[in-house]
């Protein structure tokens, strides 16, 4: 039987999902319904397979549903195909909002930079690949 706690944390993080699921698929209802359901059947059954160090514990079921979430916020962004441009080019209309993390650059720039110093790409091929 579980704490009132727990049922709190759980019933918490479920409210999470369901916020998560609604700011990267609100404008797409066959998917925020689909997701939806799949956080209800996640939550009513636990898969087995997750990707939870074992054993189990609600705790981790908790902390792994509040990482979806987060993940859902921060990365995943929809696109929707628009009308054609003057160009004749088809054009994409991204949900890009406040919680979108938006990196830079620098640890690409670090890579290639690595890769310089080191005389060049895969396996100390294309010498001159990266010139600083």
């Amino acid at each position: 039987m579980l704490s009132q706690e727990l049922k709190r944390q759980a019933l918490n993080a479920y409210r999470n999902g369901l916020r998560a699921t609604r700011i990267a698929f609100g404008p797409d209802k066959m998917l925020l319904v689909a997701s939806r359901k799949k956080m209800k059947e996640g939550m009513l059954n636990p898969p087995k397979d997750l990707n939870i160090p074992k054993p189990v514990t609600v705790e981790k079921q908790i902390k792994h549903l509040n990482d979806v979430a987060l993940f859902l916020r921060r990365n995943i962004v929809q696109g929707v195909k628009k009308d054609k441009d003057t160009s004749g080019k088809v054009r994409y209309h991204l949900n890009i909002h406040k919680e979108t993390e938006l990196g830079d650059n620098e640890s690409i720039k670090k890579t290639k930079r690595a890769l310089a110093a080191e005389g060049g790409g895969c396996c100390g091929g294309g010498k001159n690949l990266y010139k600083q």
